[in-house]
């Protein structure tokens, strides 16, 4: 903890970090881990990409990716992100991932204490951020070495911390419960839980008058060194969400990684907001909820569906997210009622091939099968729920503008997500389309591409993960690594005018 003379804007007891990150997801601690002074290095392996290797050929033994351009590295790239340093950090630690090969990481990691940043992480929860809260039965979209972080080989904790001698398959995917255990866990075993400040609740973030609280250069009257105050650029206010004591931040960058599942989408219906004990918005309540309704109705959990013997789960959405609940019901033997908007409900088979992720195949299958198949389950495609009552009767309105009334036991919208940026000043609009708020797979924070700078911010913030359009964590890890080396950079700038 350091304590400077930063100006009158500064308010009293304010603690001063070179960083600040919002958020402990993978995100958060990935750019620990490297602001902590661990560093990247090409190891000298060829890639199957030619031209790529002939690039990584070029950096000097001993520079570490940090100390690159990244721009030029990444020239030419192309996979499933729009993001560059995505796709280079994803091509280095997992090589043709997507075409089946299985090569080892093309980078090292050496410990540099010299090289360490001062920063914090400021968490809700334990380390891993939203993995902590999801429905931990559920598998994982990715495959479980595709949810690793430097330096612990996801496989063999796994192997370890479920006291097996088998090591699960590559091609296997992973439990929220053994990803949430295994972010927890890697913040401990890499020695960065001192960086980690959990259980917060940021209020506030602002820009600060830098002509008040910028960098100033003075003699220690004692030793006659000169003396190289900080610049304070940004505050971060919150509070302790265990004792309620308020804290506050200043430091030179704020790191905006908090994830994207802060806020369920609504439909904005009547009642919608009037029914929470049986009006649900996310998948773990809906697991908390249906097991209480087997357990009050004496349903028989190893029965068929076809033996319907309670009102039926209304399910709103189409994506994964309602395809869980689909299957969290049907896995108690419960009648489902699924409602979505789309005719014909697509499924992208490419990415989901069927022998990996069956289940999702299987909802896709019933969705368009009209239930012809699947007693006790009935589609509804093409409608709309328009309200909600309180005696758990439900006004569907269908294609034809038609509307039919259902009673039913349970209702869960699952129809996406988004991140809550009230922290931020309301004049603050980071979108890519400032016309539209933040989404963060159809209009992200626009970032600049190799630092992750907010474009539309004031100097000193900086967006990585979902935010800036990284929502798988094999991606995102570009995003930290150019954010450390846009530090270790301009640090170095500072140092030589110096």
């Amino acid at each position: 903890m350091r304590s400077y003379n930063l100006g009158a804007s500064v308010p009293e007891g304010a603690i001063y970090k070179d960083v600040v990150v919002i958020g402990n997801g993978p995100s958060g601690i990935m750019l620990s881990y490297i602001l902590a002074g661990n560093w990247p290095y090409y190891t000298g392996r060829p890639h199957p990409d030619e031209m790529l290797t002939a690039r990584l050929k070029g950096i000097p033994a001993g520079r570490s990716l940090l100390e690159e351009d990244l721009n030029f590295l990444s020239q030419g790239l192309e996979g499933r992100s729009n993001n560059p340093m995505s796709l280079l950090s994803d091509m280095l630690m997992h090589p043709y991932a997507d075409v089946g090969l299985d090569l080892p990481s093309l980078l090292e990691w050496r410990h540099h204490p010299e090289h360490q940043v001062d920063h914090i992480v400021l968490g809700k929860g334990p380390p891993g951020g939203a993995w902590q809260v999801m429905d931990a039965n559920i598998l994982t979209i990715s495959l479980g070495s595709w949810m690793q972080l430097p330096g612990v080989d996801y496989r063999l904790w796994e192997a370890v911390d479920s006291g097996s001698e088998v090591l699960s398959s590559r091609n296997c995917r992973a439990s929220v419960r053994s990803v949430a255990r295994y972010y927890s866990d890697y913040v401990k075993t890499r020695r960065i839980g001192r960086f980690f400040r959990n259980k917060t609740v940021v209020t506030a973030v602002r820009p600060m008058d830098t002509a008040l609280t910028q960098c100033r250069n003075s003699i220690d009257p004692e030793t006659g060194v000169q003396i190289h105050q900080p610049e304070a650029r940004w505050q971060v206010e919150g509070y302790d969400s265990t004792t309620h004591i308020p804290f506050t931040y200043v430091c030179n960058r704020v790191v905006l990684a908090t994830g994207a599942n802060d806020i369920p989408n609504r439909l904005g219906i009547p009642g919608e907001l009037d029914n929470t004990d049986y009006v649900i918005h996310d998948l773990a309540t809906l697991e908390k909820c249906l097991d209480r309704l087997v357990e009050e109705e004496g349903i028989d959990r190893e029965g068929s569906p076809c033996e319907a013997q309670c009102d039926p789960i209304l399910v709103v959405g189409a994506g994964l997210s309602a395809a869980d609940a689909v299957i969290a019901a049907r896995f108690r033997s419960l009648p489902i009622i699924h409602v979505f908007r789309s005719k014909s409900p697509q499924f992208n088979g490419r990415q989901l091939p069927e022998e990996m992720y069956p289940e999702y195949h299987k909802v896709h299958q019933m969705m368009n099968d009209r239930s012809a198949s699947y007693p006790h389950y009935t589609a509804m495609p093409e409608h709309n729920l328009v309200e909600i009552c309180p005696d758990k009767k439900v006004r569907l309105q269908g294609p034809d503008g038609k509307i039919s009334v259902h009673q039913v036991s349970v209702i869960t919208i699952l129809i996406g997500s988004r991140q809550d940026l009230s922290i931020l000043p309301s004049n603050l609009n980071l979108a890519s389309d400032p016309t539209r708020p933040v989404d963060c797979r159809s209009n992200p924070v626009l970032v600049d591409p190799f630092s992750y700078a907010a474009v539309r911010a004031p100097a000193g913030m900086h967006v990585v993960g979902p935010l800036a359009g990284d929502n798988f964590v094999r991606f995102l890890q570009g995003g930290a690594i150019a954010v450390a080396s846009n530090i270790h950079k301009d640090k170095s700038k500072r140092e030589t005018v110096l």
